[in-house]
């Protein structure tokens, strides 16, 4: 496996980085936080895009969205007011334009899964699990109710939807349930529930491969279970092995694949990126990301296809340095070794926070 280092150090945020992601095509990663800020970084350089400020409080998921055209994607970001907000991103000139924002809860908005292939969301809060339809013509994106689990006239669920998926193509999806310890699968056309399962543990966070059938989760007390999921009738779990992590606070790590399913990618409690091969269950490396007491919260990955012949891998990973204030994301590339024909001064960025600030 080819080793993982440290590409890029960059400070854009006053408060704990709660969310990563990367465009599709690897050129750009986004950041939101507790600042109520959305930074977006051009992955090449370092270099600082944009910061957005949507006005939602604290800014809890982002999603890219792409579009037909090469030089236009979309930004979506889920806040912890319950609106949902949309930008149309012109990659080349950077220029970052409101379309649309959405109330979708009257609480906060726990998690956001996109499926590009049919253009649906799906979205969880307290109690309520909401699936939309994307619909874009021009410059306008709007959002169609697909299904809401309640019912928006029925009252709440009594369990935390955690996290969520889309399963066999995005036929289905599978919720996890944050204290109940459940995870529940439905079928989207028509609506109907296929799948309940319990959990010995809480369930902090999860990831799901679809080309493996595989589901990591976070368990709040050791570290990372990993499950196959039987997603033929009937649908079953089957608990494969254990990824050992001592769990020193009762903080939610998130966890995430590789495009190939075979190694996952954890945060932790002590400043570290893990990284596992997921056969073995074993730990094939470690990156510092802070100090020890530093908690790593936020992970996120992508491979980035330079040729049919040439791809790159990269992490990055976001926490809060508690004692500064100071939230610090860190990129992390298979092609590190590279850099040490730049200039090494260059990779440490300190941005200007005022100087970049759009309200937008």
């Amino acid at each position: 496996m080819a080793e993982y280092g440290l590409w890029w150090s960059l400070e854009g945020h006053c408060g704990p980085i709660n969310c990563l992601t990367f465009m599709e095509d690897g050129t750009h990663i986004a950041s939101g936080g507790d600042d109520g800020h959305v930074v977006v970084w051009a992955v090449e350089d370092g270099r600082l895009r944009r910061r957005l400020k949507p006005k939602q409080g604290p800014v809890v998921a982002l999603r890219w969205l792409r579009d037909d055209s090469r030089d236009v994607c979309y930004l979506m970001s889920a806040g912890a007011n319950g609106t949902l907000v949309i930008w149309r991103f012109t990659i080349g000139s950077g220029i970052f334009e409101w379309l649309h924002m959405e109330t979708v809860f009257d609480t906060a908005i726990k998690f956001v899964e996109l499926d590009h292939t049919h253009n649906l969301l799906l979205l969880t809060t307290q109690g309520r699990i909401i699936l939309y339809q994307i619909q874009r013509k021009n410059s306008v994106v709007a959002l169609r109710l697909v299904q809401a689990h309640p019912s928006l006239s029925h009252p709440r669920l009594p369990a935390l939807p955690i996290s969520a998926h889309f399963i066999q193509q995005a036929h289905g999806v599978i919720v996890a349930f944050l204290d109940s310890r459940e995870l529940i699968a439905w079928n989207i056309m028509p609506w109907y529930q296929v799948f309940h399962h319990k959990l010995r543990t809480r369930i902090g966070s999860t990831a799901y491969h679809e080309g493996t059938k595989t589901l990591l989760v976070w368990n709040l007390v050791d570290g990372v279970d990993v499950y196959q999921l039987m997603d033929c009738s009937p649908y079953s779990l089957n608990y494969i092995r254990h990824l050992q992590i001592q769990v020193r606070q009762n903080r939610i790590c998130h966890v995430q694949f590789d495009s190939d399913g075979k190694k996952a990618i954890t945060g932790s409690d002590n400043g570290q990126v893990l990284i596992w091969d997921v056969s073995s269950g074993q730990a094939v490396q470690a990156l510092c990301h802070g100090e020890e007491l530093h908690a790593v919260q936020v992970v996120r990955y992508i491979t980035q296809y330079h040729s049919s012949q040439f791809s790159k891998h990269l992490i990055a990973s976001g926490s809060s340095d508690t004692a500064s204030k100071k939230a610090l994301l860190r990129v992390w590339s298979t092609e590190y070794l590279e850099l040490t024909a730049r200039a090494f001064q260059s990779r440490q960025l300190q941005v200007a926070r005022d100087h970049y600030t759009y309200d937008i």
